[in-house]
């Protein structure tokens, strides 16, 4: 795509529980959870992003 992003897996529960994500794995963009609870193929990855703008 493109784009130029930094990725962070994170595995403290306590920052995880910052963002309110009660279930695992979950992605975060630019500090807002846009998933949580399933894992995504790459090409649901790539329709989320299009969708947020990117």
């Amino acid at each position: 795509m493109g784009l130029s992003v930094e990725v962070e897996y994170i595995t403290d529960m306590e920052k995880v529980m910052e963002y309110g994500v009660m279930s695992m794995p979950a992605i975060v963009v630019n500090e807002k959870v846009v998933s949580m609870g399933k894992v995504l193929k790459a090409a649901d990855v790539e329709k989320l992003l299009h969708k947020l703008g990117y």
